[in-house]
């Protein structure tokens, strides 16, 4: 889940001391070399925290970092965003890129001709069309992620030749550059069965520096490989191995030598162990995400905006915030936007009466709601119509600063009569048995950012849509709050290719979701990668994207 506009700030080298302020942290860490510079092989062994069943990233199924993790050394993406989050062609793909807005939106890509999917065939005009006829959300039989931006599509058509696509929009799409990211092969989208089930378990059609040589799914590993057909400038390793892990292993794996990098937790045990590996360093730079809180609006207990407000009112952000960096020297600070961060341009509190720590308050509301506090001290509990206002807070198994989170937050809502119990699952299983189908009440996680400012996390604040049955589909609002006055403010934001005028709405989305009691933002965190000393090229890349053919060994 994705949201970002541009960072300010310029690349910086690896930093391995902690700052005294989250700000300080540069936009990008991921030690710069020049590619002539890293020795020619190697293998890189990668931690990751999860095993994918689905590796369409546009699949319903489909929506994981770790998916994104992998398929970006496999699979086309015309634009490539650096640290300021800015895009920009990716020559690889696209060699050029023209843009008209009279009288309609028209983008034109000039594609790479050398470009080509492992079965040797181009890519072409028809394999933009095919994703636009797969994500433009008219065919029910494609389990999509989401069709923002694609449905503004009115034709894909080819230009002077099955290399040029002409893509016009019915609409206006600002964010027309965060399209087609992980483009895939036409026999893949073109149908239901080859959309849904093709990548199902098996990456089988690939397009970039690497290429499949396995995946061991009793290991838990993947294994990419340098793909000698690759058109561009060849990968400097020789291999990656991604290897999946427990949350808690991660660390013991990268210290005895098992693993080469990891995104770390922000967790001050794990950052002490491993600033003291011999061989690794973290590179930390200024996330373009933040975490925070998701309320289940379709629960019994959180059903009433009353009660979302007063769990609002209830917690102590900045508490949760300080302990969360407790040990690190760092200073965190209380995030109070959904959709842009402290230091973005057009950043506001949108907050109003509920971005405040204030119990009382938060009592009252409870009252008004119909919920009496039965009992006295630690044992007192809201009733209403002789049921105890109870929920769970589900977090990973294994993961100490979500439980650490959701004991402090267990103790803030006691205060106020509301009983929550600690529910630990297992980690990869965590989005898809619960976060996803509302089998919750609670629940904590990370919004990730990549560079536009709405389009990539548009789905997160949607209404609901209904299916044949009239049945509400969420998708990616797993909160399952959400209103039309939302989305038109959101439609607004992405329409306005005025830059201020994007803003206003933006902030004025961010407004109605405080109001409607969906989602209370903590804060930003840093980016912490452990890595191996000898790497470069990787690390934290802010709202950058890797390069995976530039990643190697300095010697």
């Amino acid at each position: 889940m994705a949201v970002a506009v541009a960072a300010t700030g310029c690349q910086s080298d690896a930093q391995t001391h902690p700052q005294s302020d989250l700000t300080d942290l540069p936009p990008s860490a991921t030690k710069p070399v020049a590619r002539e510079d890293l020795a020619d092989g190697g293998t890189l062994r990668w931690g990751i925290n999860e095993f994918p069943g689905q590796w369409n990233p546009h699949h319903a199924n489909g929506n994981l970092g770790t998916v994104e993790t992998v398929l970006d050394g496999l699979l086309p993406s015309p634009f490539r965003t650096d640290a300021e989050g800015q895009a920009h062609p990716d020559p690889d793909y696209v060699e050029e890129v023209a843009v008209q807005t009279e009288p309609e939106q028209t983008v034109t890509l000039r594609l790479n001709p050398d470009a080509r999917w492992s079965t040797g065939d181009p890519i072409t005009w028809y394999d933009y069309a095919a994703m636009v006829g797969a994500l433009a959300g008219e065919n029910s039989g494609h389990q999509i992620l989401g069709e923002a931006g694609y449905e503004r599509i009115s034709d894909v058509s080819p230009g002077r030749s099955e290399f040029e696509v002409v893509i016009t929009f019915e609409r206006p799409f600002a964010d027309y550059a965060s399209l087609f990211r992980l483009l895939l092969p036409a026999d893949y989208t073109e149908t239901p069965e080859g959309f849904n089930e093709g990548y199902a378990g098996d990456i089988p059609v690939t397009a970039g520096p690497f290429e499949v040589g396995g995946i061991d799914r009793t290991a838990q590993t993947i294994t990419l490989v340098r793909n000698d057909d690759w058109w561009g400038a060849p990968a400097r390793l020789d291999r990656i191995i991604y290897r999946s892990l427990a949350p808690e292993a991660l660390d013991a794996a990268f210290l005895d030598g098992g693993i080469d990098v990891y995104t770390m937790p922000i967790d001050p045990g794990s950052y002490e162990r491993i600033s003291g590996a011999s061989d690794g360093e973290i590179r930390a730079a200024l996330a373009p995400d933040y975490r925070h809180i998701t309320l289940n609006g379709q629960s019994p207990g959180l059903s009433d905006v009353d009660v979302r407000h007063a769990i609002f009112l209830a917690i102590d952000r900045r508490a949760i915030a300080e302990s969360a960096f407790s040990a690190m020297n760092w200073s965190p600070n209380v995030l109070d936007n959904h959709f842009l961060l402290a230091n973005q341009e057009g950043y506001a509190d949108n907050s109003g009466a509920w971005g405040e720590h204030d119990p009382e308050r938060a009592a009252e509301l409870l009252e008004e709601a119909g919920w009496a506090l039965e009992g006295e001290g630690a044992d007192a509990v809201r009733t209403k119509d002789g049921e105890p206002l109870a929920l769970r807070f589900t977090v990973p198994q294994g993961y100490a600063p979500a439980l650490n989170e959701a004991e402090l937050v267990q103790a803030m809502l006691g205060e106020v009569g509301i009983g929550v119990e600690i529910e630990s699952v297992p980690g990869d299983h965590l989005f898809s048995d619960y976060i996803v189908p509302g089998n919750y009440d609670m629940v904590s996680f990370v919004n990730n950012g990549s560079g536009f400012p709405v389009s990539q996390s548009l789905l997160q604040w949607s209404d609901a849509t209904v299916d044949d049955e009239e049945a509400p589909q969420w998708r990616g609002n797993v909160g399952r709050i959400g209103s039309p006055e939302i989305d038109a403010a959101m439609t607004d934001a992405m329409e306005s290719l005025d830059p201020s005028e994007a803003i206003e709405h933006i902030n004025e989305a961010d407004r109605l979701l405080w109001e409607a009691g969906h989602t209370l933002p903590l804060y930003q965190r840093p980016e912490l990668v452990a890595v191996r000393g000898s790497l470069a090229n990787i690390g934290a890349p802010g709202f950058g994207r890797l390069d995976y053919a530039d990643i190697g060994f300095t010697g």
